[in-house]
């Protein structure tokens, strides 16, 4: 098991450098706890709408992102549900239930980090906490040092 605290600065840094972040979603800027984002929309009318991203929690390994919303926008809740239609959630093991989006975190990391598996995700003192621990799998390598499996090292390329 191990914990990594990144800010939420970091933690965005992060997710963009490994493409985690949809295309869709641009200007992504932090104010403490709040992520502010714009979301480019496929409407001719509005080409995008700014929105504002809250973590809520996580559970059953899914990290649960509320949108900030205000009176004008609970109105028309409608905008976000089209809104979040291109992001194809299903198929990344993610739902929506306005005003929360539910993303299971492994499920998007699994393409790019292998051996390992996010068990807890908590915001507190400005930064988030992310709790891990170690996978091991039929077909990894084992540790020589008697511990449990070890991703093994990839083949060289051509």
């Amino acid at each position: 098991m191990a914990q990594v605290v990144l800010s939420t600065t970091e933690l965005i840094d992060i997710l963009s450098a490994n493409a985690l972040i949809p295309d869709q979603i641009t200007e992504v800027e932090t104010n403490g706890e709040e992520i502010k984002a714009k979301v480019r929309t496929e409407w001719p009318v509005l080409k995008s709408v700014r929105v504002g991203i809250r973590f809520a929690g996580f559970d059953d390994g899914h990290v649960i992102l509320q949108l900030v919303t205000n009176r004008l926008l609970d109105r028309f809740d409608w905008i976000a549900d089209k809104m979040l239609e291109s992001f194809r959630l299903e198929g990344l093991g993610g739902r929506w239930e306005y005003p929360r989006l539910h993303l299971d975190v492994n499920r998007l990391i699994a393409q790019r980090v292998r051996g390992v598996q996010i068990t807890d995700v908590a915001f507190r003192d400005g930064s988030f906490h992310i709790t891990t621990t170690h996978t091991t799998h039929p077909d990894e390598g084992t540790d020589p040092a008697g511990g449990e499996g070890v991703d093994p090292m990839p083949p060289p390329s051509d």
